[in-house]
């Protein structure tokens, strides 16, 4: 009975030992993509002028100085609620991209997929498709791109990934960016709601790309909000921060929350 009890506790060790191992070298291995690949983004638009701020840099092209610098206001109005709410201050300057192509924009991000989305975080940068590519006329259109462009949302989703190294699952870096939209400008995503009560956290987790957008969206941001309101802004942050020091999210939750991965639905 004692051989067997070493003989576990050792095969224990050995299984912890193997998890760390496998999630230090997930971080490693995306941090060195993100970097290959926010070269190339940035080598793709080096033509495109440039509109600094205090912690942004922003690209853009001809037609679009307007959109940058609403872009940039609006970043640096709520720059220091959302990293304070992360606590997550990032050292060099952000990076966005703003495309009035949508080649251009589909190139940059790789992307597969027919419809495009008005913008999307991408190994380090924030890029997002000129209001004027999608508006069609829209009078005011500059006035709507400040109050519901996806600004805000892409920032959250930079700081998710800044810190947690790249290691977190869809559901949570969406969630928390819809709530930190909701909290702060107001937008509110109201597609999906009242269809999310036959999806468990389980499912949500594992096969995000397999529900219905709208309604994966949604119930990610129902699973953070209610996180938030019962945990608290300070324990969903140390959740990132086991991510980022290399746990996966069920161990991360349990750490953190103090409850079963299960239980956070």
């Amino acid at each position: 009975m004692k051989k067997l009890f070493v003989y576990t506790s050792i095969l224990s060790i050995i299984i912890l030992f193997v998890i760390s191992i496998e999630g230090f070298l997930k971080i490693s291995t995306y941090s060195i993509v993100k970097d290959i690949e926010k070269r190339r983004i940035l080598k793709d638009t080096s033509k495109y002028s440039s509109l600094n701020t205090v912690h942004f840099l922003i690209k853009y092209n001809d037609g679009d100085e307007n959109i940058a610098t609403i872009t940039g206001d609006v970043l640096e109005e709520h720059y220091d609620e959302v990293c304070n709410k992360l606590e997550c201050f990032p050292k060099d300057k952000n990076i966005v991209i703003i495309y009035n192509s949508e080649d251009d924009f589909r190139k940059a991000l790789k992307f597969k997929n027919k419809d495009l989305p008005l913008g999307a975080y991408y190994c380090g940068t924030i890029n997002i498709l000129s209001p004027h590519m999608w508006s069609d006329g829209i009078e005011n259109v500059e006035e709507i791109y400040r109050k519901t462009g996806p600004h805000i949302h892409e920032f959250t989703h930079l700081l998710v990934d800044e810190k947690t190294k790249g290691n977190y699952p869809m559901w949570l870096t969406e969630g928390i960016s819809l709530y930190m939209e909701n909290n702060i400008i107001g937008f509110s995503w109201d597609a999906g709601k009242g269809e999310t009560s036959n999806i468990g956290i389980e499912e949500l987790n594992d096969n995000f790309q397999g529900i219905k957008e709208e309604v994966a969206y949604r119930k990610s941001f129902e699973i953070v909000r209610d996180i938030i309101d019962k945990y608290g802004f300070d324990r969903f942050s140390s959740l990132l921060d086991s991510l980022g020091n290399g746990k996966n999210i069920k161990k991360s939750v349990e750490m953190s929350l103090k409850v079963k991965f299960k239980d956070i639905d």
